[in-house]
């Protein structure tokens, strides 16, 4: 089963787009409440797939996908 983890600082908005899709897929959905937490949960076990918000305080939502590029 492929797992997802979804980042957005938006409670409202992590449950909706994690609600969608376990709606639509049979995936694992995670979440994370901004990037820097993202990347601890990446650490300890990489998601499959990482949906996340651009503007997020701290670590955006562009620097969190260049950090998983680089590899941290």
């Amino acid at each position: 089963m492929a797992t997802v983890l979804v980042v957005d600082d938006s409670p409202i908005d992590r449950q909706l787009v994690g609600g969608l899709l376990k709606q639509e897929t049979d995936w694992m959905v995670d979440f994370a409440e901004n990037g820097t937490l993202a990347l601890e949960q990446i650490r300890k076990a990489a998601p499959d797939l990482v949906v996340t918000d651009i503007n997020m305080p701290g670590l955006n939502g562009l620097e969190l996908v260049a950090a998983i590029r680089k590899g941290f």
